[in-house]
């Protein structure tokens, strides 16, 4: 056999895109599938932002589809400038700014310039699954503290203050977060802020769900001391413009690391696709981002509500915490996986393939997720929410655990 890089060999496939290909399949056999597993906005697009991009695309078809300099639209980036300040007060000017293919590439090409191969980096566990991923195919080194159900899944900052040290290259946190959907506390991103600046350590933040937010706000750390010094925000316009599949994104950091990044992204993938970086730069630039998340939070509210009230109603075993902001619930069925004898992974596969509902298993997003489960509650209208519970209730009695 001719040679596969042994870097690749030794990353696991994912379960968490092999649950999302199987529900996939499982539609196409003509299965009444409900799917929880995507991170995704459950609302399309605007209108008025897609007929406002297909008119103009119209006009020019040639301006929208040719290539774009990587570092991206500029027009874009300065209504990203303009975004920034309006909602966090934070003073970006477009040279710091790169326009990217969804975070992930952002999150991507941040660990590649700010790291080496076996440098330590800092996480707190569960996190995005693609974290992990990431850390592995780059050589990383993770070292990390656990935010538990317990403790509102916020971490312990003595456990920060004992793990992020001078060995440790990056932090790499979301808020608020995924899986569990907690909005950090202030003295906790304050905690590795202050050891960013003390130890001269990159901050990578992710706020990609920073306009997802229900009870409370965004922690807008940005003009906390210098830590801008320190600081590579990462962006996406997946949640809050609800265009996931156009895969953009943007971040912003100190001008020389966004410089790297945008020489790396010139061997990697050249340009972030041109129409998509149109789409967002209309969204904003005719103010329908505000328009578009009013409407977008009051149905991701009542969906929270009903899927608190399904899991009571049929889960009642189940350990959850109301999410605050973010798309998940992510609860404890750690008493139900004793009764079954199974882990996590094994249950979500098995119920998917007896009831066709799919959700993921908590422990693909770091080993403080045994136990759990993350269900999406943005993406299903409230019959099927309840539905979706009322499966999973029909499975665990089925096998005597009820």
């Amino acid at each position: 056999m001719l040679k596969i890089s042994n870097r690749i060999r030794s990353i696991k496939p994912s379960p968490h895109r092999a649950l999302i290909a199987q529900a996939d399949e499982d539609r196409r056999k003509g299965y009444d599938v409900i799917n929880f597993t995507a991170g995704q906005p459950g609302l399309p697009p605007m209108l008025d932002a897609v007929k406002a991009f297909i008119e103009e695309f119209l006009k020019d078809p040639f301006k929208h589809s040719k290539y774009l300099p990587t570092p991206g639209l500029y027009d874009l980036k300065v209504e990203i400038c303009k975004d920034l300040k309006r909602y966090g007060g934070v003073d970006v000017v477009p040279e710091e700014v790169l326009i990217t293919a969804g975070g992930v590439e952002a999150i991507n090409l941040a660990l590649s310039v700010v790291t080496d191969p076996g440098d330590e980096v800092f996480f707190l566990d569960p996190c995005y699954s693609v974290y992990w991923g990431l850390a592995k195919y780059l050589g990383l080194k993770v070292v990390s503290c656990p935010q538990t159900i317990d403790r509102g899944f916020q971490p312990d900052p003595e456990c920060i203050k004992e793990k992020i040290t001078s060995r440790t290259a990056a932090i790499l946190f979301a808020s608020p977060d995924n899986p569990t959907s907690r909005i950090i506390d202030e003295e906790v991103i304050k905690t590795m802020a202050d050891l960013a600046m003390d130890k001269k350590v990159w901050f990578i933040y992710d706020e990609a769900y920073k306009h997802i937010v229900y009870e409370g706000g965004h922690v807008w750390i940005h003009n906390y001391g210098n830590i801008r010094d320190y600081l590579i925000s990462i962006n996406s316009f997946s949640k809050d413009l609800a265009i996931p599949g156009f895969r953009v994104g943007y971040v912003y950091g100190p001008k020389e690391v966004i410089k790297e990044m945008t020489k790396l992204k010139g061997f990697t993938s050249i340009t972030t696709p041109t129409p998509s970086q149109y789409l967002a730069y209309y969204y904003l630039s005719r103010g329908l981002k505000g328009r578009y998340l009013s409407y977008a939070l009051s149905v991701y509210r009542e969906r929270r509500e009903v899927m608190a009230e399904a899991l009571r109603k049929y889960l009642p075993e189940a350990k959850f915490i109301k999410p605050k902001a973010s798309m998940y619930y992510f609860p404890d069925i750690s008493s139900y996986l004793s009764k079954l004898g199974m882990d996590d992974v094994e249950f979500c596969y098995d119920l998917g393939r007896v009831k066709h509902v799919y959700i993921l298993p908590g422990s693909i997003f770091g080993p403080s997720g045994r136990g759990h489960v993350r269900i999406t509650f943005v993406t299903q209208p409230p019959d099927r929410i309840k539905e979706g519970i009322s499966r999973i209730n029909e499975y665990l009695r089925e096998r005597g655990v009820m």
